[in-house]
C-alpha cells in the first residue's frame, strides 16, 4: 500500500510539473493588454507622460499622467473619459484602466499681467489725462500723461515710479505699464511761477 501511493505522488508530479512550479502551461498565454488608451491635448502644451496616441494597457492599470503646458499657457484640467483620473484638475495625476478610455489635456493661452497706475492730484495743477486716481491696465499698455497747472503755477516734473515715463520734465507725455512692480505712484510736480516787476507773475 505504501509503495503504491509513492507510485500516485511521483506520478502526479511528473504528469503535471507546472502546479509545483508555479507557471503557465505551455498551451495557455497571459492575458493580452485588454484596454486601449487614447490620449491628446488641446493647443498650448503636451502629455509628456505616457506621451500622445494610444497605448494599451491591462485592467486594472493605474498609469501616471504628466501634461506640461508651453510658455505663455496653464494646464486647466483633463477632459474625456475622466471617471476614473483621481485629479482632473492637476497637471500630474493618474488613470485607472477599467475600460477603454480617450482623455485629453486641456490648456488655456496666460491672463495678461495687470498692473495698476495710482496718479495723485498735487497743489498747483491737476492731471486731466488720463485723471486723478487709479486705473488698471495690461501689461505693455502705453497711457499718455498729461498735466495741466493752475493759474500762477508752472509745470515742474513728473516724480514717483518714473522709469518708464518717456519724458518727466514734459507736461504731456506717456508712461508704459512694465516693470517688476505692478503698483505705479506717479505724481505732477508744479511750482508757483514768482511775482516780477508790478507784481506780474511769470
Amino acid at each position: 500500500m505504501i509503495r503504491l501511493g509513492i507510485f500516485l505522488i511521483t506520478l502526479a508530479l511528473l504528469v503535471s510539473p507546472a502546479l509545483i512550479a508555479g507557471t503557465v502551461p505551455h498551451d495557455q498565454t497571459p492575458a493580452s493588454p485588454s484596454h486601449i488608451l487614447t490620449i491628446a491635448s488641446t493647443t498650448g502644451g503636451n502629455v509628456t507622460t505616457p506621451g500622445v496616441g494610444n497605448f494599451a494597457y491591462y485592467e486594472g492599470t493605474v498609469t501616471t499622467l504628466v501634461a506640461t503646458p508651453h510658455a505663455g499657457y496653464h494646464f486647466v484640467g483633463w477632459i474625456g473619459n475622466v471617471s476614473t483620473i483621481s485629479n482632473i484638475k492637476r497637471a500630474a495625476t493618474s488613470i485607472a484602466m477599467n475600460g477603454d478610455y480617450s482623455i485629453m489635456a486641456n490648456f488655456e493661452v496666460d491672463p495678461p499681467v495687470q498692473y495698476m497706475l495710482a496718479i495723485l492730484s498735487a497743489p498747483g495743477g491737476s492731471v486731466i489725462i488720463p485723471g486723478e486716481g487709479t486705473f488698471t491696465y495690461d501689461a505693455g499698455t502705453v497711457v499718455s500723461l498729461v498735466a495741466t497747472p493752475a493759474s500762477d503755477y508752472k509745470f515742474l516734473n513728473w516724480s514717483g515710479d518714473v522709469d518708464t515715463v518717456a519724458h518727466v520734465n514734459a507736461t504731456s507725455t506717456n508712461v508704459t505699464m512694465s516693470g517688476s512692480d505692478t503698483y505705479i505712484l506717479i505724481c505732477p510736480n508744479f511750482r508757483e511761477t514768482p511775482a516780477g516787476c508790478g507784481g506780474l507773475r511769470y
